[in-house]
């Protein structure tokens, strides 16, 4: 067993213990000892860095195929998801970022990608593709953050008092984190594609421009959500519909075509 796969299995190992823990003080409504939880979930988040780290940069170049990417996603989610919680008492949004961290780094473990290493990134590129995965990760937290906006929207207009409603903080603390989250991912986005602009050669060669296209819509949507806030007081389901919508676009953007090129297509 290398390194790489050992601190792979503790990763997930600790992916799996922070969330059983959050699970275990969802379902009973006790107090979450935030301190022991942070603690799992950074050591969890080095020994993923250094799986990602061995798995990411190859002698014989840098490699972002498809399986190496939703490892860096996860990461990435678990990292910004874990840092949020320092200042904001939400850590309802860990229970998806924790999952969706221990899933990448098992398939990371168990899959390869079909692509081979990209010797000729340049640190541009290199930096244009991080910005990308960063931007895409805040936005999917905006996304739990909606749908838990949702569903304590409907459970206070059916007045429907379950423990969920307990467990989350007032209604205008939960939206007010969704606009921070969708601004932070929105500026974020605006960095990965005004650098994917200034670094990338040739769209057509490199089938980036459907890609572009639909990071373009997914910027327009959030930017058209922050406007309807200022402008019309856009709030509850109206948030969560729009994040839905430029979420779905980022994930075509992102993942839909390349899976199609790497997978179905088997290209580069």
């Amino acid at each position: 067993m290398t390194p790489a796969i050992a601190a792979g299995i503790f990763a997930c190992l600790c992916y799996g213990f922070a969330a059983f823990l959050l699970v275990r003080s969802l379902k009973t409504n006790t107090p979450l000892n935030r301190p022991f939880l942070l603690g799992i979930a950074v050591l969890g988040l080095a020994a993923h860095a250094f799986n990602l780290n061995a798995a990411l940069f190859r002698p014989d170049g840098i490699e972002f195929g498809l399986i190496n990417v939703v490892s860096l996603f996860g990461f990435v989610l678990a990292a910004c998801g874990t840092l949020i919680t320092l200042f904001r008492d939400i850590q309802t949004l860990l229970a998806p970022a924790y999952p969706a961290a221990c899933i990448g780094v098992l398939l990371n473990l168990f899959m390869h990608d079909r692509v081979g290493p990209h010797i000729e990134l340049s640190g541009g590129m290199v930096a244009h593709i991080l910005l990308s995965v960063v931007a895409y990760s805040v936005i999917a937290l905006a996304l739990s953050q909606a749908l838990l906006l949702s569903i304590q929207n409907y459970q206070l207009k059916h007045r429907h008092i379950h423990d969920i409603l307990h467990l989350l903080p007032p209604l205008q603390t939960m939206e007010n984190t969704l606009f921070d989250l969708i601004s932070i991912g929105l500026l974020l986005l605006t960095a990965a594609i005004g650098s994917g602009l200034l670094f990338v050669e040739d769209f057509f060669a490199q089938h980036l421009l459907h890609k572009t296209v639909f990071a373009l819509g997914a910027w327009l949507v959030l930017w058209m959500m922050i406007v309807g806030r200022h402008l019309w007081g856009w709030r509850g389901m109206v948030a969560v519909r729009w994040t839905l919508a430029g979420f779905l676009l980022l994930t075509l953007a992102y993942f839909g075509s390349k899976f199609v090129l790497e997978v179905v297509l088997q290209r580069v």
